[in-house]
């Protein structure tokens, strides 16, 4: 008997950055339009507790895509480029005859002190079209708007993000970046960085027929500055938009404090178009696959970097210390034929689980040194258990550290300046009340630091292991 050829699945992730996980309607968000990913979630799975391992782009990227976690790669916040030595999933799926590329955002190298001109280092992808800012740099998404239409160039720049300034960058915009300032976006919704990236993605499609491949679909949007094309404010049902409050005891940032209540209706309403906007572009290469007949063949993986504050908390953007705004991040999975659809997990999963669950979806064997734990046998109800807790890890070179252990029923925070944060999830999910120093969460604060101390250990230990010698 002749057994049948392994055949092994495309892949296609698609990464957007800086979205928070209830941005969408399959998430339970009302004000939400997002019928592309909605369906999509119909059609796979959706984890309904999905978390980052950092709340900054750069590490969390590299932890994703490596399945590592930040202290292993000794990463843990922007400005550090990755090492080109760094085995990434695209690395181990090369030799297995896949064709892969990124294009679009990336993050492994710092953009603000590089020319955007010169060729990307290309990490080993065997194709590489980077832009990691829509329209500040002169980058790929420049050249592909100056080519496709020279007078829409002007009406797609940015302003520079502040750390750019003083890399002597060209200033070709002075529009606000910040979350609280959104805008329209002047050009046609053709030119956006969205469409530029699904354009690419589907051009990519259509020269590789035929090719097994992994793709990256790097989405700058819905990060700052926020600025949607009109259209999409239609879409945004405003009456449904809840309007941030600080917790008791939680004060406004300085820059947020003047704020009327009323205007923060139209900054979500406009995140949460540019959302709207990119699931548009979303829908755009979902078509394109089903085109070329590689819906069935091939893992589509939507998903993000971190999240967005969105004025809760009294805060806008992303960083610590480990909130579920700027940790929990959508995860939606499909792959016809092989994951039943219609299906939300409620298991915590982890960003370092993605890769090594496209490893074991490709029958390639996972890597000593990874060390996520794939979600396959999860999404096909073999089995219930995945893991208790999950850690969020963000720090710099200058020693500065705050890690985030979570479980079902608790969150446990602390850094290198001594402070300290425990919520109680069950009675308060908004994680407004500190109660670490409660007598009564005494023994629940002594396992969570015991939780973390472990779950470091194990980091740190596989980090040795790989590096000594016997």
């Amino acid at each position: 008997m002749v057994k049948k050829a392994l055949k092994r699945p495309n892949i296609l992730i698609i990464y957007t950055d800086q979205q928070r996980w209830d941005s969408l309607r399959c998430y339970g968000n009302e004000a939400a339009y997002t019928p592309n990913l909605d369906r999509l979630a119909e059609e796979g799975v959706l984890f309904e507790h999905h978390y980052v391992q950092n709340p900054v782009c750069m590490p969390s990227r590299m932890s994703m895509l490596s399945g590592c976690y930040p202290g292993f790669l000794g990463i843990g916040a922007n400005g550090i480029p990755l090492p080109v030595e760094q085995q990434m999933v695209h690395n181990i799926l090369k030799p297995y005859g896949y064709h892969t590329a990124n294009i679009g955002k990336l993050h492994f190298v710092p953009h603000v002190n590089r020319r955007h001109q010169d060729m990307h280092p290309d990490y080993g992808f065997d194709t590489m079209i980077v832009s990691d800012e829509p329209g500040c740099y002169d980058d790929a998404y420049s050249k592909w708007v100056l080519d496709k239409d020279a007078q829409m160039l002007a009406k797609v720049r940015t302003a520079l993000p502040p750390a750019a300034f003083g890399y002597a960058h060209p200033q070709y915009s002075d529009m606000p970046r910040e979350t609280h300032e959104p805008y329209i976006f002047e050009g046609d919704k053709a030119f956006t960085h969205s469409a530029f990236v699904a354009q690419e993605i589907c051009d990519f499609l259509e020269r590789n027929r035929g090719r097994r491949f992994f793709a990256i679909a790097g989405f700058y949007a819905p990060h700052t500055p926020v600025n949607p094309p009109s259209a999409y404010l239609d879409k945004i049902d405003i009456d449904k938009i809840k309007i941030p409050v600080p917790g008791p005891g939680e004060q406004w940032e300085d820059r947020l404090k003047d704020i009327p209540q009323s205007r923060w209706k139209k900054v979500i309403a406009y995140y949460l178009a540019l959302v709207s906007h990119v699931d548009d572009c979303i829908g755009t290469m979902l078509k394109k696959l089903d085109a070329l007949e590689l819906r069935e063949d091939t893992i589509v993986i939507f998903t993000s970097d971190h999240g967005e504050y969105l004025g809760d908390h009294g805060r806008i953007q992303k960083g610590p210390s480990g909130h579920d705004q700027v940790i929990r991040v959508p995860l939606i999975i499909r792959y016809p034929g092989k994951i039943e659809g219609k299906k939300k997990i409620s298991n915590l999963v982890e960003s370092v689980d993605i890769v090594p669950t496209i490893l074991d979806f490709c029958s390639i064997q996972q890597p000593v040194s990874m060390q996520g734990m794939s979600l396959r046998k999860l999404m096909t109800s073999k089995t219930r258990f995945h893991k208790e807790e999950i850690m969020v890890d963000m720090f710099n070179p200058a020693g500065l550290r705050g890690t985030t252990i979570r479980t079902a029923d608790y969150k446990y925070y602390t850094d290198t300046d001594g402070n300290e944060i425990l919520y109680d999830l069950k009675k308060d999910p908004e994680e407004f009340f500190n109660i670490v120093n409660k007598e009564e969460y005494k023994s629940v604060v002594l396992d969570m630091q015991h939780r973390m101390i472990k779950k470091l250990q194990q980091v740190c230990f596989r980090k040795i292991n790989q590096t000594a010698e016997y």
